[in-house]
């Protein structure tokens, strides 16, 4: 702490006990726990750094591990431990603890950056992730962490006196120096860089930078940054949190530059490239990826406020991207009389970096700080994005407007207007809204620090502008405006964070709708600071993408899949195959009834193909484009495919693959979080369901067919302990059972179904049919939360139809 940390001026001209002939005659840092010194040695004419921590703010007995830790490493960049003791002087009132190291001529990279504000070039953040990434690698590997990862503890040797090399070199030090001297948790190395990667992009000046530069600047902004270190779901992206491979990408990157430029208008290389929104680099590649016929897209295009929601890879992103009047713009979709509303696209990593881990503050004048950065965010969007369109669609009247509406936006957002040329225009108003994002963000990191706070935007201001931009120009008057939130999702965007944001966005006004799109129902919070709690169907519509999609007709819902495919398969030059139809066939017709008779049997259906996959959509395509394409690679990819036979895949390789994908994406989930329990949740209530298909015939049907199930219907609405309660929105917040709040149990109730997501059913071997339940009281869900395997004894037994001693043993469904 830095209550017992001394003075550092008592340090200078010491020897250091260690090192008798090495003097202290500079300090270099000094943080909340300790003082860093250089030390010099006139007699070997070299320096050594001294960290100096007081005894005090020393925090358990591993240290020692803890500073043999970098020397365990051998990438390079490591400044490695030399020695460590205590330091204890009773005469020179000294009682700490001394770290020597290595000394880095130079400076760290908070000192660097506060040098060269706006000044750095991509190649700097470039550099910096390839120092950084092999030693995560190596951390990893040794099962390490750094566990303090910032931009004091890397440091920018400066190499500009030798001959040949790079002006400078990174190097990493202070290894969970946190733990070591204040007893804090570690932090996690992934968000950590996050932090110093945006740190690093908010310094370059994009608008300068080479066209190259700006490709690779979009690619570490919006992939390496908003993508692969936030997210932890490796069941969604192979590459988050990986080093190796994502070393790797980087490399590619000037690979991927020279494709780009190699056509004017980039085109597919692969039926299964850019599986995600975030990985498509230009507007018309996003155009002719997009499909109009997009479960769900009447009720976004509703005026009203929308929370929508399903399972990761179910295209939100795209099509909110692509409803947004400024890609509209760019791909020459914007003729008026088809722009019905001015859509705004916004993605909430943003927010993220200027708030990570966000409570609300104890001093009521700095609660406004982040609505203030979210609205002069949304507000320069939409005066970016109106200008673009007026000068390309109504010049005139936008140039005879702008200046009046211009004065009456300054006035309303209360800001002191700038000396300079042409301030009565929406580029001058968008360039101080942008400076007003850095002012609240820099405020934020000071929060505690800062005794004045200054003005900041209430939750009114944003309808207020939107309505004084509608009513200024003709040609808007009759669209209100459309702010689509991607990605509002709890952790990342905290839940302190959204109460606060939520004054804003769950506002009703006939100028703007706030269309949010989050992860699951449980990422979202349902109230705001001022402590109101928003009703469903009255502040705001939620949407699930997959009820929608499991509630739509299935002729519309195989029309939607099979163009997504068609419009891939054409996007290829010369690909041997244009159609899903001519590429999967379709399976022979039979029905759930008698695939579960043959289950029964241990008959086990081929699965091929179109029937299959709408089957294993649960409204995620990314997922089922990623597994059309592993069928083509076993089948002996693209050179295969171009025999005249139908389908081109063979139906005994489509079968394999689809048995093991489906088996990897459950292995996939031992990687996340509580993934191990999730997979015993699963699995037990899986084994329940086959158990039933094979021991217990369905009472909703003539016929006695086999009971078949793969969703739970609980008898009264959940009420649940707070344990089971984490459970079950991680295993909603990862899609692995799926909420559809339409369901209505046997006893009346209106509550939650939960589905087992489909691309799991083809593993536990049952069938797609969604006739049957598997109904369970509270105190049962509680089990198979808590104890999946006391759960799975207990419910098997309902399963046999006959007495009960005369249960046969049932076996584990056969994978």
């Amino acid at each position: 702490m830095k209550e017992y940390l001394p003075q550092a001026e008592k340090f200078l001209g010491l020897s250091i006990p260690l090192f008798p002939t090495f003097r202290i005659i500079e300090k270099r840092a000094s943080g909340a726990n300790a003082h860093v010194f250089r030390a010099h040695s006139a007699d070997n004419e070299t320096d050594l750094a001294c960290k100096v921590i007081p005894t005090e703010n020393i925090s358990g007995d591993n240290w020692r591990d803890e500073l043999k830790k970098p020397n365990r490493l051998r990438s390079p960049g490591i400044v490695h431990c030399i020695e460590a003791a205590p330091w204890r002087d009773d005469s020179l009132g000294i009682d700490c603890f001394l770290i020597c190291s290595e000394y880095v001529p130079g400076h760290s990279l908070k000192e660097y950056l506060s040098a060269h504000r706006r000044g750095l070039q991509v190649v700097f953040a470039e550099r910096f992730l390839k120092f950084i990434f092999p030693i995560l690698d190596e951390l990893r590997k040794l099962r390490y962490s750094h566990g303090d990862l910032h931009t004091g503890n890397v440091l920018v040797e400066d190499r500009s006196d030798i001959l040949g090399s790079d002006p400078y070199a990174f190097r990493l030090t202070d290894f969970t120096c946190s733990q070591l001297s204040s007893g804090a948790m570690t932090k996690d190395d992934y968000s950590q860089l996050a932090l110093i990667l945006r740190e690093l992009l908010e310094n370059i000046d994009y608008q300068s930078s080479s066209a190259r530069d700006r490709f690779v600047f979009d690619q570490l902004n919006d992939l390496f940054l908003g993508r692969y270190f936030l997210d932890c779901d490796r069941t969604r992206e192979p590459l988050a949190r990986n080093a190796a491979a994502l070393f790797n990408k980087l490399l590619l990157l000037d690979t991927e530059w020279t494709s780009l430029q190699a056509s004017a208008r980039e085109q597919l290389t692969s039926p299964f490239d850019y599986l995600s929104c975030e990985l498509v680099r230009t507007d018309d590649l996003l155009k002719s990826l997009y499909s109009d016929r997009f479960l769900g897209l009447p009720n976004i295009e509703e005026k009203n406020n929308l929370v929508l929601t399903g399972p990761r890879g179910c295209g939100k992103s795209t099509v909110y991207r692509s409803l947004s009047l400024r890609h509209r713009c760019l791909t020459g979709d914007d003729v008026p009389d088809a722009v019905r509303y001015i859509g705004i696209y916004y993605r909430c990593e943003d927010l993220y970096f200027a708030f990570p881990r966000y409570c609300l503050p104890s001093r009521e004048e700095g609660l406004n700080v982040p609505l203030h950065f979210l609205t002069v965010t949304l507000l320069a969007l939409l005066l970016e994005s109106v200008e673009m369109w007026g000068k390309r669609r109504f010049e005139e009247e936008f140039e005879q407007l702008e200046a009046h509406t211009s004065k009456v936006l300054w006035a309303a957002l209360g800001f002191q207007l700038p000396q300079i040329p042409g301030v009565h225009s929406f580029k001058a108003l968008s360039d101080k809204l942008r400076k007003e994002r850095t002012r609240a963000a820099e405020k934020q990191k000071y929060m505690r620090t800062h005794s004045s706070m200054g003005e900041y935007l209430g939750p009114e201001v944003l309808v207020n502008c939107c309505s004084i931009i509608s009513s200024s120009f003709p040609t808007l008057q009759a669209r209100p405006v459309y702010f689509f939130i991607d990605d509002y999702s709890s952790p990342k965007v905290s839940v302190d964070l959204q109460r606060n944001l939520n004054r804003l966005l769950m506002q009703r006004s006939a100028a703007c709708f706030f269309k949010i799109s989050t992860e699951s129902p449980v990422s979202f919070e349902r109230g705001d600071s001022d402590g109101k709690n928003f009703v469903e169907g009255r502040e705001y519509r939620l949407v699930n993408l997959f009820s929608v999609f499991i509630h739509t007709a299935i002729q519309q819902r195989q029309g939607f899949i099979d163009d997504v495919f068609d419009r891939r398969l054409q996007l290829v030059f010369d690909y041997p195959v244009k159609s899903i139809q001519s590429l999967v066939g379709d399976s022979a017709a039979s029905s759930h009834n008698e695939v579960a008779r043959g289950i029964r049997k241990k008959e086990y259906p081929a699965l091929y193909g179109r029937q299959v996959l709408h089957e294993l959509c649960s409204g995620d395509l990314h997922y089922v484009i990623d597994l059309v394409g592993r069928m083509v690679a076993l089948n002996g990819g693209p050179a295969s495919l171009r025999h005249e036979s139908s389908p081109r895949i063979r139906p005994s390789v489509q079968s394999q693959a689809i048995r093991e994908y489906c088996g990897d994406f459950l292995r996939s989930l031992s990687d996340v979080p509580n993934g191990a329990h999730m997979i015993e949740i699963i699995t037990a209530f899986a084994n329940v369901a086959h158990s039933y298909l094979r021991y217990k015939n369905s009472a909703n049907e003539a016929g006695n067919p086999p009971h078949q199930a793969s969703r739970i219907e609980p008898y009264v609405r959940l009420d649940l302990s707070n344990d089971a309660e984490r459970i079950y929105k991680e295993l909603l917040r990862y899609s692995v059972f799926i909420e559809d709040v339409r369901g209505k149990s046997i006893r009346g109730h209106v509550v939650q179904r939960l589905y087992l997501r489909r691309l799991l059913i083809p593993h536990f071997n049952l069938t797609f049919s969604n006739r049957d339940s598997i109904s369970l009281e509270n105190s049962e869900i509680e089990l198979l939360l808590l104890a999946p395997d006391k759960f799975y004894r207990r419910m098997r037994m309902t399963a046999f139809n006959g007495p009960d001693d005369q249960l046969p043993l049932l076996e584990e469904p056969e994978a």
